[in-house]
């Protein structure tokens, strides 16, 4: 999704089809998008939906993209055109859009409603996760998060004459409380951090990935593991761990280079 996409905000198209809902209703309405193209593995359809309030905030830059990085969309990128929602879960950016429909319901399709979940715990396999999908809110926000790229885990990696080596990688803010701001990294399993240089460019904006670099010392040895942590405007701090839950949604504990032998 870190690419730059063009096309019509969604709040505009909405308001010149004429929202016919009241006023009072709008806080519980969502807007559902859907593509008929082809099946999907669990249903005959693929469908999503975000809050109607979230679709009208001028700066949530919510679009019908037709055009990627200045040029029209490819069929892989849903051509032609698809659902960009900065901040929310890429499973609601819907591809080879098909109908947009204000309701008062989340979508029924079910990747809206039996999957990208974060099921409580207890939810341990199919079975007991059907008792939680109706009552476990469906994912619209991602959480602040960073990965490392550099080193890859496995890796050999040699230190230069300073006992130092990079490390790099990219992060993402939480929801709409962009841009990253922080980005450590730590070579002793977080008892030190090592602030890391965020590479920013001129096109960059709250919505924004973020590559970072950064030159920390570590010993020599096997099995190290490399840690990274971001920081979000809103002062967001990715955890060391995030709930574990049945289909890894949503985790975003530390970013975690592992297994890797430094000379």
């Amino acid at each position: 999704m870190n690419a730059k996409w063009s096309g019509p905000r969604l709040k505009d198209v909405l308001e010149r089809a004429g929202l016919t809902l009241d006023p009072s209703e709008r806080d519980a309405a969502h807007v559902a998008f859907a593509c008929y193209t082809t099946p999907c593995q669990e249903d005959t359809w693929y469908g999503a939906s975000v809050p109607l309030s979230r679709a009208m905030r001028m700066d949530a830059d919510i679009i019908l993209a037709i055009e990627m990085n200045d040029e029209p969309l490819t069929i892989a990128h849903g051509f032609p055109v698809r659902v960009v929602t900065p901040g929310i879960a890429g499973a609601r950016a819907v591809k080879w859009l098909d109908k947009i429909t204000v309701q008062m319901m989340e979508s029924s399709n079910h990747y809206m409603q039996k999957d990208y979940k974060v099921l409580p715990p207890e939810a341990t396999d199919s079975e007991s996760a059907e008792m939680f999908f109706h009552k476990t809110p469906a994912v619209q926000e991602m959480p602040v998060n960073s990965s490392i790229a550099i080193p890859e885990e496995g890796s050999v990696v040699a230190r230069d004459a300073q006992g130092f080596i990079t490390v790099a990688g990219y992060a993402l803010p939480g929801g709409d409380d962009g841009p990253v701001v922080k980005v450590e990294v730590s070579s002793d399993a977080g008892k030190t951090w090592t602030d890391a240089e965020l590479l920013h460019h001129p096109d960059e904006g709250k919505w924004t990935w973020v590559l970072w670099k950064a030159r920390v010392p570590i010993q020599p040895g096997e099995n190290k593991t490399i840690l990274s942590r971001a920081t979000d405007k809103a002062g967001s701090i990715q955890p060391e761990r995030s709930q574990w839950n049945l289909r890894g949604c949503c985790y975003h504990g530390y970013g975690e280079a592992a297994f890797v032998t430094i000379k």
